[in-house]
């Protein structure tokens, strides 16, 4: 058996929250394997919530701009590897250069594999001597029947883009601007990992449902009372994971979708969420 090190047991640890004894033991049992270790916690039920499973220990910052033209709207995430290179001025002008470069060059829609976006982030790189790399970004362009808006929170680690599809001359109500706002700082509070439902992969949900049967709660529950336990727990799943199924923030009694269906109401046109990213450091 391979030996255990210290920084396979924190990083599982990070990965699933869980207790440095209960990690060591679960990377013994997987040979060292994290992201087996990992699974094995859930199933023991000693882990965080799947969320949190593919959490990264990383520094960086977020940055979210629309076009001068308001014709395009971009996010960003670039990481470095300590809080003090994030916070430089040098690395925020080098995010704001990558930046203007999405939102101006049409090719540049992931700039995590542009050459010349990555030559800007490696040159800093050199001169202060720490890993860096841009994760993601995404570029959106903005159409006559689109309403876009976005929220950064004040640490810039956490940041957020929605999109409307609105029909007819609902567009231009200023009440949209505002609403999709409200779903971004929604996304960066609650880390949604799909739009709805339907985009969870069915290969996720039977994943979901091995673990569920697996954790001691489901202990002595079979057929229909196990199929019960399975169905409220994948529902909690997709409260937690779908932006339209999650509950506001603002009335925990009113799911996402509801909110948008009352926009539409009182606008009189169909109004639905086009898309959205979600991007917090360190996190999936």
């Amino acid at each position: 058996m391979p030996e255990i090190t210290t920084k396979q047991v924190m990083s599982v640890r990070g990965k699933s929250g869980a207790g440095i004894m209960a990690c060591k033991n679960a990377l013994k049992e997987t040979s060292g394997d994290e992201e087996k270790a990992v699974e094995i916690l859930r199933k023991k039920g000693l882990s965080g919530l799947a969320k949190r499973a593919g959490r990264e220990m990383k520094e960086g910052m977020v940055t979210v701009k629309t076009s001068d033209d308001n014709k395009t709207i971009a996010i960003l995430e670039v990481n470095c590897e300590t809080d003090f290179v994030a916070r430089n001025p040098e690395f925020k002008a080098i995010s704001d250069e990558i930046m203007a470069l999405m939102l101006s060059d049409g090719s540049v829609s992931n700039p995590a594999e542009n050459e010349i976006a990555k030559g800007k982030i490696k040159e800093f790189a050199i001169k202060v001597g720490e890993n860096m790399q841009i994760r993601r970004g995404a570029v959106h362009k903005l159409d006559e029947n689109t309403v876009a808006n976005y929220y950064v929170h004040s640490d810039s680690k956490k940041g957020a883009v929605v999109l409307f599809t609105v029909e007819g001359d609902g567009s231009s109500d200023e009440s949209l601007p505002a609403l999709a706002r409200d779903l971004a700082m929604q996304s960066v509070a609650m880390n949604p990992r799909w739009l709805k439902k339907e985009d969870v992969s069915s290969e996720i949900i039977e994943k979901e449902k091995e673990i569920y049967k697996e954790n001691p709660k489901a202990a002595g529950k079979s057929g229909i009372a196990l199929e019960k336990m399975l169905e409220g727990r994948i529902n909690k799943f997709y409260q937690e994971n779908c932006l339209l199924e999650q509950a506001s923030i603002r009335d925990s009694k009113v799911s996402i979708s509801k909110v948008v269906a009352n926009a539409a109401e009182k606008l009189n046109t169909k109004v639905e969420v086009r898309d959205f990213n979600c991007y917090i450091v360190g996190m999936e």
